[in-house]
């Protein structure tokens, strides 16, 4: 499995600091707190965010605490929201995410749907009023975590939008990523994709990095595709994965995220549906487990020229290390918003 490559591998001196997991997550800690959140609040917004850097995603990391910070209050970013179970019928579940970020929200959610695979063997579960989640994968890993698959699907229909079909369109589409988690005897695979060749906050770091995107990625003002992350943000827009599928499964994820689960009709119109279905449902779990192994062996063994990976592998070699490096003004900045609360 391989991934498109945004940015050269960073290296302390290079623009670069090394922080610890928990130095980071206090970090992040104080400044959501100083914005207004509780501090259980902060507490699971932060390891998110440092679970995002261990993992190998910095674009769902600490870069996005002062974009939590400055829209601290605004509809999905109230940072004091405490996600509430509003409706249950059989194994659905409604989780009302108080217009607050997504992460408590979406933590309640996966629980809930956990539960009632547990039961009845599969479990849904629709989450309204619901700003960013962060890493669409840590709700599909939290699933697998209690022996559960998990299917995750984000989305929004509120403009400004920033994905569009293709060369010569305008946005029209969010990235609305989905996540896939499955049991196996070894790490999980966890698939975590946006719809977009490229995530929005990858386009962010080639920008702030001043490297350059694949080609293919985005488009500028006039339609027409160009490498420069620049372009992104003067009026440009994202494209999709494997041209109109891509869009095509974008759009599908909207329908189900926000459409299906009623949140368009909320302010934010962003919404999350969480499928888990008991591993065990359709045969014993052993095997099931054993199944997926043998795949993950099977594309271990199908590299000639390079290494081929499962879904999900990248992210747990890079979860091995206890550092992370941050960006140095992305670092100055937490430190400034941390400082207040100290």
């Amino acid at each position: 499995m391989t991934a498109p490559t945004v940015a050269a591998t960073a290296s302390p001196g290079e623009g670069f600091d090394v922080l610890h997991r928990e130095e980071a997550t206090r970090l992040a800690e104080l400044a959501l707190e100083g914005a207004g959140a509780p501090s259980a609040n902060a507490a699971c917004i932060a390891t998110h965010l440092v679970d995002a850097e261990l993992a190998g995603h910095p674009s769902h990391g600490l870069r996005l605490v002062s974009k939590y910070c400055e829209r601290a209050g605004t509809p999905g970013h109230k940072l004091d929201a405490l996600p509430a179970i509003v409706d249950g019928r059989g194994a659905l579940t409604v989780v009302d995410a108080a217009s607050g970020l997504g992460y408590l929200a979406l933590e309640v959610a996966v629980d809930a749907a956990v539960g009632s695979a547990r039961v009845a063997g599969i479990g849904a579960c629709s989450v309204i009023r619901c700003g960013h989640a962060g890493r669409a994968g840590a709700w599909a890993e939290r699933a697998v975590a209690q022996g559960a698959v998990g299917i995750v699907l984000l989305g929004g229909a509120d403009p400004p939008f920033v994905m569009a079909s293709g060369p010569g369109a305008v946005a029209s589409l969010h990235t609305n990523p989905i996540a896939i988690g499955v049991p196996a005897e070894g790490p999980s695979l966890v698939l975590d994709m946006a719809t977009s060749f490229v995530a929005e906050g990858k386009v962010a770091i080639a920008s702030s990095r001043g490297t350059a995107l694949p080609d293919g990625a985005i488009v500028d003002r006039d339609g027409k595709i160009t490498v420069d992350p620049a372009a992104f943000y003067d009026g440009g827009a994202l494209l999709p994965f494997a041209g109109h599928k891509g869009f095509g499964l974008s759009a599908m994820v909207e329908a189900l995220s926000v459409g299906l689960t009623g949140a368009g009709a909320r302010e934010p119109a962003e919404g999350a549906l969480v499928i888990c279905l008991n591993a065990g449902g359709f045969r014993p779990e052993t095997e099931v487990r054993a199944s997926v192994e043998a795949m993950r062996g099977r594309l271990h063994a199908s590299g000639r020229e390079r290494e081929v990976l499962a879904p999900g592998e990248p992210e747990a070699r890079a979860r091995a290390a206890s550092t992370i490096l941050v960006e140095r003004d992305v670092l100055t900045r937490l430190r400034r918003l941390a400082a207040p609360a100290r």
